[in-house]
């Protein structure tokens, strides 16, 4: 696991997961901008589930990511989760399932592969898993989840000589795939225990999944403060796409309002905390 960097005497820490069988990369420039602003970040090494090694059940990522969760709360008096892609979704699940996260950022976060480029035969390829054929994987291909042009040439090129870039690895195995769909539904089925601040940010045009997914998730969590930013310019890896600029500030803007209202919360002296918590009320 990578040790966060104690950045100033702020007690909080936001733990952002990269995508399935991702790494840091995808993360783009958000972890060094929030610890430019006075943030400690930790990027946790989830074995089985990052780049780099074989994949394992999702019920082992759950666990290892509560257990780093557990060990930062004795240094971090505010904890807050973020992800993208599957690493939203494995947020999301960790989150349901404690009441001491101070707030949630999911980024892209996936229920179901329903993008307009997910190819037409993915569920077949589940029913072959089924069927114990499992010696195969998933290519990344084309647009690799970023709408920008220059981006994407500059991926189809590092492809060629790495086996993983800004948009994860250039393959997915099957046990990757069947896990994520184990833990999709797991997620799913959790969002009714989810009340903790939350931040959604999705693509309208997502080549992975459709708007459907964060709709769900900000139609049946029970959180009082949630907030949804659409945009417009970008796919489905948007710390690095178009619209990066607008990703790190908003994530910037909401982490830095929790701190403010986990200030409030923790301080007797504090007279106004529920006017505080009111004008956060409700998403747009």
């Amino acid at each position: 696991m990578s040790e966060p960097a104690l950045s100033n005497s702020n007690n909080d820490l936001t733990i952002i997961i990269p995508g399935l069988n991702g790494s840091g990369l995808e993360l783009g420039q958000l972890p060094r901008f929030l610890e430019d602003a006075g943030h400690n970040i930790l990027i946790p090494e989830i074995p089985g589930f990052l780049f780099g090694n074989p994949a394992s059940s999702y019920s082992d990522w759950i666990q290892a990511l509560h257990q780093i969760i557990d060990k930062q709360k004795e240094v971090y008096a505010v904890i807050n989760l973020a992800g993208i892609s599957m690493g939203a979704t494995l947020a999301a699940l960790a989150a349901s399932q404690r009441t001491d996260i101070s707030s949630l950022v999911l980024m892209s976060p996936v229920l179901r592969y329903d993008g307009w480029s997910v190819p037409f035969y993915h569920p077949i390829l589940n029913f072959f898993y089924y069927l114990g054929v499992r010696n195969w994987g998933y290519s990344e291909r084309e647009p690799f989840g970023v709408k920008n042009i220059d981006l994407r040439r500059r991926i189809r090129e590092k492809f060629k000589t790495s086996k993983v870039s800004e948009v994860g690895a250039a393959s997915i195995s099957s046990r990757h795939l069947y896990e994520a769909k184990g833990l999709m539904t797991s997620t799913k089925n959790s969002l009714n225990n989810l009340s903790c601040r939350l931040l959604v940010i999705q693509s309208v045009e997502d080549d992975t999944c459709s708007v459907w997914s964060a709709n769900e998730i900000l139609d049946r969590c029970r959180s009082e403060v949630r907030r949804v930013i659409w945009l417009g310019n970008s796919y489905h890896i948007v710390t690095i796409d178009n619209e990066r600029e607008i990703v790190l500030n908003e994530v910037l803007n909401f982490i830095a309002q929790t701190s403010v209202v986990e200030k409030h919360a923790i301080d007797p002296a504090t007279s106004d905390n529920r006017k505080i918590l009111k004008l956060r009320v409700g998403y747009e």
